[in-house]
Order: structure tokens, then sequence, then C-alpha cells
């Protein structure tokens, strides 16, 4: 966990541009496998910075997210 939570997000907001230029080529070329391929990559990487973040703030005191008590019932 401490790996996943000392990754740069740099890479990943790359990842997320290159997706958004690829999409934008597509259009410009009017290539439908190319536009594809770029939301397909900006999706991906989207998700990858999800994944990431629930991974790093995994049992963490630091988390932001509202601890419940597991006493309670949640609805």
């Amino acid at each position: 966990m401490v790996a996943a939570s000392s990754l740069p997000a740099a890479p990943v907001l790359a990842l997320m541009g290159f997706g958004v230029v690829v999409a934008i080529a597509g259009h410009a070329a009017r290539a439908r496998w190319l536009v594809v391929t770029g939301l397909a990559i900006l999706f991906l990487a989207t998700a990858a910075m999800v994944v990431g973040g629930v991974v790093a703030y995994h049992d963490d005191p630091a988390d932001p997210r509202e601890q419940h008590d597991p006493r309670e019932p949640t609805f």
C-alpha cells in the first residue's frame, strides 16, 4: 500500500491528456477507431486514478471518507 501512495499523479494525468489528444485527432481525421481508442485510453486512465486513490487510502487513518461504526447498519 505504501507503493501505491508513493506513485505520482503526473503519469496518469499525462495518459489522460494523451487520450484526449488521440480522440481529438480522430475527430479531425474522421477516423472512428481513433476516437474510440482515445476515449478508451481516457477511460482507463480515469479508472486507474480512482483505483489508485482507493488503494492508497485503504485502511489508512488519513482516509478522507466518512468512517462508519460497523455495529450500525448502513443504508
